[in-house]
């Protein structure tokens, strides 16, 4: 039996809540919380699990193997690194910091102490991810010539972080995992902060690898419709994964088939050809049905128990804050050259 503690109840903290009190093998013995309405939630909800307002309670009590860390993204490096500190091992929610350097902080605690780390990057849990990646690396799709990925809504606002490093890790994570982990080596982006000064309401984001494959992200809480969806175009076949459909997966038999074309000579010799579009049928593979979170708490709660290494550990999510970084770096620098003087525009 794995007794966890959570750290955080308030947006996301229900979801996790719900799975880990849910899951075989694993007790949630307290829930820190500094709103007592949400602590009276937690009461009225899961009355078996304790509640405080400090956070040093559960980190000091000997019963605890593992943290929980549901908070603010600001605050996920000094609550991992105190959770490490107290030898526990750690699920935070994404991202694991906001620059790689506590990242690698983070990693090398857990390593050099023997704890698991693992980040919430959910949909590498998805059923429906899994299949997209089973299509790439069947070679069904042919060569992958480029993703589009958005993640648009209107609300959430957050005070703390961009919209960049709010939704994107979770289309970063995809990308990496899709390129098996395989990093891109450019980065630009162009965002723009219209409701608070100083933090993009609106990113657009894109990244290349060495593969010739590139990659554009689209994150937004200003737009007026929910999209949570990832475009793959491949030589072949084209893939489509909206997690707001029905058919979260449809695999598209369209595309340009190279098609020889005569010579001078009335000959194919040469390598002359012509492209010729191909419209053939939609596919709708049929998707698991089980929910990510779940599978996700399973996927940490055996590694607590195994020693295993997560899907999510500590390589994953230090190459995805790396992208991160990079990429909003490369924004406010394309900003900054982008500016005119009053003198210049005129």
């Amino acid at each position: 039996m794995i007794t966890v503690a959570q750290i955080g109840c308030g947006y996301w903290g229900p979801n996790l809540l719900r799975n880990y009190s849910a899951q075989d093998g694993c007790r949630v013995k307290w829930v820190a919380e500094s709103s007592e309405r949400r602590r009276e939630f937690v009461k009225s909800k899961y009355p078996d699990t304790q509640t405080t307002a400090d956070v040093e309670t559960l980190l000091g009590d000997d019963e605890v193997d593992a943290v929980i860390i549901a908070t603010p993204a600001r605050t996920h490096f000094e609550l991992a690194r105190a959770a490490m500190q107290a030898g526990k091992h750690v699920f935070v929610e994404k991202p694991l910091a906001l620059n790689v350097r506590d990242a690698d902080e983070l990693i090398e605690m857990s390593r050099s102490r023997g704890l698991t780390l693992m980040v919430g990057h959910t949909f590498l849990y998805n059923p429906a991810v899994r299949v997209l990646k089973d299509l790439i690396d069947s070679g069904e799709l042919g060569e992958v010539f480029y993703f589009c990925s958005q993640r648009l809504n209107l609300g959430q606002l957050r005070d703390d972080v961009n919209a960049w490093w709010n939704l994107a890790p979770h289309d970063v994570s995809m990308l990496l995992y899709l390129m098996d982990g395989r990093m891109p080596v450019r980065f630009s982006g162009v965002g723009q902060d219209f409701l608070q000064e100083g933090i993009e309401d609106v990113v657009f984001a894109t990244m290349e690898w060495r593969e010739k494959v590139s990659a554009m992200v689209h994150v937004s809480w200003l737009d007026p419709n929910k999209v949570r969806k990832l475009t793959v175009v491949g030589s072949q076949k084209m893939a489509v994964y909206d997690d707001v459909a029905d058919s979260k997966i449809a695999v598209y038999d369209r595309g340009f088939d190279k098609v020889p074309r005569i010579g001078e000579r009335m000959d194919f010799d040469g390598p002359l050809h012509s492209l010729k579009m191909r419209s053939g049928d939609i596919m709708m593979p049929r998707i698991p049905s089980e929910e990510p979170l779940a599978v996700e708490a399973r996927h940490f709660i055996d590694c607590v128990g195994n020693g295993t290494e997560p899907l999510t550990g500590g390589k994953h999510a230090r190459a995805v804050v790396e992208i991160m970084e990079k990429t909003n770096l490369a924004m406010r620098s394309r900003q900054g050259e982008a500016r005119f003087s009053e003198k210049e525009s005129k």
